[in-house]
């Protein structure tokens, strides 16, 4: 669930003009059916006395005058303006508009549940509440199912409603509902990637691709390799996206590294953007970076500013052979998905699950660089970063199949393949994601989580490699709900193939070339 205030700031001064643009066409006509789904007087709501007014003409006049009238009679001026305007909205994944998931009765419960808990409502005695309304019209551009709450701060009584540190109140609101719903988590312990800037927005105008996609991905290359911090720095300092460098900088706090950011230099003097780690990916902040990370000797508390600051050389921390190992990555993610079926069936703890999902969803991101174009891996990593949010409260579990963790890492230092070695990994990806897909529902994994490990699933099944026909995709979705644990006849025999034209050697010492 996400609360946001459409506007710049979230007050207003003008109850009508903004209701008007509410149940107006929209800046893309995007509003298509706008209706009220809550109020303060259910009167303008269904089958109410006030209803039909809506959509007649002087009905929104009359209806900001009735949201107005408890600041009009008590002729009460409010700093900064009385109209409060947010959105409560949920992402895609979760909408599920078309079944009805997010239907008006859920959003009339949600919408009267938002009010009460921010302190909108009547007080204890019934009385002095304020006046509000919630508007839904259908989905927005991004395809979120979301509802327009307008209140107006006057309560009944005259007082001002209290709206101080009301962003960290929604935040709780959010987590609860989230918790009780079973859906998305957005904070803190999302996955989500924050909204492209103005400014990123202007740059992509000629490069085709923003600042902070090709950051999150050489970012993403460098976490995949490195087995500790200092690698990270030492791979940042070496990475290169579209013939810029990237530049990095710590921020440091308390003599101690507490975060990073993150930069393209192009070369061509434009003042660089600064991003940080957290704001290309959650999973992508330094302190997520290093739970996932070997824990490093107790000298690495004094090592690492000058590392991260440029004052001790980072080349002694990088392997820097980097070596074609699709033989060897084959090797072991064959191994890793026999490992993850053991691992699992050990222990039903849903941690251990995401964990899992996790490092297949780092393994996807490495392969995203190597596939043109690379939209079809693009949203298989999107669905399985998602999926791989831990619910608040649980644990860093001990490390589940390490040979896919080590897969990960392997991938990261391969060279471009060929497109049948890329084929043969992408299909062995799909034998995991099918046995993640399996194991989620014995793992009491949450209802979005597992939907959305079975979207990549479907996602992928459809992917070239595995050799699905177009015309036998819809139905696979359908009927093969709960996929085999192991690859099908077919996908052992395009596998046999791939492997026939890109032969493994039989004695190749982990981690040397051939």
């Amino acid at each position: 669930m996400i609360v946001k205030a459409p506007a710049k700031g979230k007050r207003g001064m003008n109850t009508g003009g903004l209701l008007r643009y509410l149940f107006g066409p929209g800046k893309a006509n995007e509003h298509t059916h706008p209706h009220l789904v809550a109020s303060w007087d259910p009167e303008w709501l269904d089958a109410g006395v006030f209803a039909e007014l809506v959509g007649q003409r002087g009905g929104l006049a009359k209806l900001s005058r009735d949201i107005d009238a408890a600041m009009t009679g008590h002729e009460v001026e409010v700093d900064g303006g009385h109209v409060y305007h947010v959105a409560l909205s949920v992402p895609p994944a979760d909408s599920n508009a078309a079944e009805g998931f997010f239907g008006d009765a859920l959003w009339r419960e949600l919408a009267e549940d938002a009010v009460a808990h921010m302190g909108f409502g009547p007080d204890s005695n019934g009385t002095g509440g304020c006046r509000w309304v919630a508007v839904h019209h259908g989905l927005s551009t991004e395809g979120n199912d979301h509802v327009h709450l307008v209140i107006n701060l006057v309560r009944g009584d005259g007082r001002i409603a209290n709206t101080y540190r009301d962003w960290p109140r929604w935040r709780t609101w959010c987590n609860n509902v989230e918790e009780r719903l079973d859906i998305t988590r957005t904070a803190p312990a999302g996955e989500g990637r924050k909204a492209t800037s103005r400014p990123e927005l202007k740059r992509a105008t000629a490069a085709g691709t923003t600042d902070r996609e090709l950051l999150t991905q050489a970012v993403s290359d460098a976490m995949a390799e490195a087995i500790n911090e200092a690698q990270f720095v030492a791979l940042l300092d070496q990475a290169r996206v579209d013939d810029a460098k990237v530049l990095y900088a710590p921020h440091i706090s308390g003599g101690q590294v507490a975060g990073y950011k993150v930069a393209l230099d192009r070369g061509d003097g434009s003042e660089p953007l600064w991003l940080a780690g957290s704001s290309l990916r959650r999973d992508l902040s330094l302190p997520r970076l290093r739970a996932r990370w070997e824990t490093p000797p107790g000298a690495w508390d004094h090592l690492a500013v000058p590392v991260w600051t440029g004052e001790m050389p980072t080349t002694r921390f990088v392997d820097k052979a980097r070596r074609n190992n699709w033989g060897y990555l084959r090797r072991q993610l064959s191994g890793a998905e026999t490992e993850l079926h053991q691992d699992l069936a050990e222990s039903t703890e849903p941690a251990r699950w995401h964990q899992a999902v996790e490092h297949t969803a780092d393994l996807t991101a490495v392969l995203i660089r190597f596939e043109n174009p690379p939209a079809q891996l693009h949203r298989v990593h999107d669905q399985l970063t998602r999926a791989a949010q831990r619910p608040r409260g649980h644990r860093q579990p001990s490390v589940v199949a390490p040979m896919l963790l080590d897969a990960v890492r392997v991938a990261a230092k391969c060279n471009t393949p060929t497109p049948l070695l890329l084929a043969a990994v992408v299909l062995l990806l799909y034998g995991i994601v099918k046995a993640l897909d399996y194991f989620a529902e014995q793992h009491h994994v949450r209802t979005v989580a597992r939907k959305q490990v079975a979207d990549a699933r479907n996602e992928l099944h459809g992917h070239s490699a595995v050799g699905v026909e177009t015309g036998r995709q819809a139905n696979d979705r359908v009927v093969d709900a709960r996929p085999a644990t192991k690859p099908s006849p077919r996908d052992t025999d395009r596998l046999r193939r791939a492997v026939a034209y890109n032969p493994v050697p039989t004695a190749v010492p982990r981690g040397r070339s051939r």
